[in-house]
């Protein structure tokens, strides 16, 4: 399993890292209370980068299946990994996100 989490490289690694922090940390954002504690972390940064991780996700999926075209034999079931990988903790992004902000944005 850790041969696997490091067969996807240190830059996607960091991705999902940030991206499960997020995740983790989302319940906990609030509303736009700008001030120069951490308010402004949860109620501004965290908010606003939840979707810019969740694209650039999208985008290294769609990298991936673009490189897995011309890939042949391992090569084609890394980067099959790899873009599992993305869809799920994309998701768990996106729904933490969503589950904070969908009633404050209806």
């Amino acid at each position: 399993m850790l041969n696997r989490i490091k067969e996807m490289g240190p830059l996607r690694n960091g991705l999902h890292g940030v991206a499960l922090t997020f995740a983790m940390l989302m319940p906990f954002a609030r509303g736009p209370e700008y001030s120069a504690t951490w308010d402004l972390f949860f109620g501004g940064i965290l908010p606003a980068l939840g979707p810019i991780v969740v694209i650039l996700i999208g985008l290294d999926i769609m990298m991936s299946s673009i490189y897995r075209t011309d890939a042949e034999g391992d090569e084609v079931a890394r980067l099959t990994l790899i873009i599992r990988a993305h869809w799920v903790i994309g998701a768990l992004l996106l729904g933490a996100w969503l589950a904070v902000f969908l009633p404050v944005l209806l």
